[in-house]
């Protein structure tokens, strides 16, 4: 059994280079094989709204020191707060470096006010008005509150609840066994989904976007390798960075074919376990990871801001600009990536800060699209050697 999981790394970057060539060859006729990428990614969706639930519901039960939960919860914000930031900073510098140029600049004009209801928005990023909006993966926040809540209620509910405390652990496994069987199907719908996002991105890869998406990439990857590889280090010396590098090719390609932080929020639970962190460490801070976590996000923040500038013909690189961009980057993406259209809100709320007219949210919308697929594979795969620096702090 381990020699076949030993493999599978293998198998999906065979899938995904197979996908990538079909794209580029047959482009628009591809397509016919979409459906067969979507049952991936939909059986991912499928699986993880229980997964969530069961995973720290159980583990909360299962704690032995109930004190070490919010010890848990508060040093993941911090991590996914630094991370965030350290991966905001290296962006800036990286743009600062290599400027990416624009054929032609914009007119700037005067802007539209519009107006935000941020209150509501943040009241939905923590709960929902009806039990039934739990069951959706649009509302992951609430549900691992509720899961918390639910957690504690069977501690509290002491010998009576050991009943249910062994009925969350049973479900639990039974899910990871199910993901197992799923991810037999991986490199079929990782292939496929490869194929189209080729054939959808390639003509939008021509022109003016070119230059910033592959500073873009370089910053993605140099990241990824220099910084992952850092904080692996930092948590558990060269043993931490062996493991990090034989477990995390395969939350990265399920996260670059699936473009979701969630649909690969199972395969990160799996690689966790594999990496033998510790399991009421890591079905806590992946489960928050999966929708606060958002280094690539974060970057892209940086990208987006400096994109504006640049075609507006506007100086970006003022103290000001860059203090308002860090904060953004950091705290919005890690606020905004729970709440409903928080990608929307977030790109308005830089039009608004920053006094570009509104009109200009389609080339954010263009740039975000472009991006979307490694900017996840940052935010997903960024959650493992944030974990494995959770569980050494705990």
């Amino acid at each position: 059994m381990k020699k076949i999981k030993w493999k599978s790394s293998y198998v999906l970057i065979s899938s995904m280079i197979i996908g990538t060539i079909l794209g580029i060859i047959f482009q628009d006729q591809i397509k016919i094989i979409k459906p067969l990428g979507d049952i991936f990614i939909n059986l991912m969706f499928m699986i993880v709204v229980p997964l969530i639930f069961f995973l720290v519901a159980s583990s909360i039960a299962n704690l032995s020191n109930k004190k070490k939960f919010g010890k848990i919860v508060f040093t993941s914000l911090i991590v996914f707060l630094t991370t965030s930031l350290i991966s905001s900073i290296f962006m800036l510098s990286t743009l600062k470096l290599t400027t990416p140029k624009m054929e032609n600049n914009i007119k700037l004009q005067e802007t539209n006010k519009e107006t935000i209801d941020l209150g509501s928005k943040i009241t939905e990023t923590f709960t929902v008005n009806d039990f039934n909006e739990l069951l959706s993966r649009k509302h992951l926040l609430p549900l691992i509150i509720f899961s918390c809540l639910f957690g504690f209620g069977v501690t509290k509910a002491k010998e009576k609840g050991e009943i249910f405390k062994k009925f969350l652990t049973s479900g639990t496994e039974v899910l990871l066994k199910m993901l197992d069987i799923i991810m037999y199907y991986a490199p079929i719908g990782i292939m496929a989904y490869f194929a189209n996002l080729l054939a959808d991105i390639g003509p939008e890869l021509i022109g003016s976007y070119a230059s910033f998406f592959f500073v873009y990439i370089i910053a993605v990857l140099l990241y990824f390798v220099i910084f992952y590889s850092a904080y692996a280090f930092l948590a558990n010396g060269k043993n931490g960075l062996k493991m990090l590098w034989k477990n995390i090719s395969a939350s990265a390609f399920t996260s670059l074919s699936t473009c979701s932080s969630i649909a690969t929020l199972p395969v990160n639970i799996e690689a966790s376990k594999k990496m033998k962190i510790k399991e009421e460490v890591s079905s806590i801070s992946m489960a928050i990871g999966a929708t606060t976590h958002m280094e690539g996000s974060s970057m892209g923040t940086v990208l987006k801001i400096m994109f504006l500038f640049t075609i507006f013909g506007q100086n970006f690189f003022t103290i000001p600009t860059i203090i308002i961009t860090l904060l953004l980057s950091t705290f919005i993406c890690t606020v905004m990536s729970g709440i409903p259209s928080g990608g929307l809100i977030s790109e308005m709320l830089i039009l608004s800060l920053f006094n570009f007219p509104f009109k200009a949210y389609p080339l954010l919308t263009i740039l975000a699209w472009i991006i979307d697929a490694p900017a996840t594979c940052l935010n997903a795969t960024g959650d493992i050697p944030a974990s494995m620096l959770i569980d050494k702090i705990i």
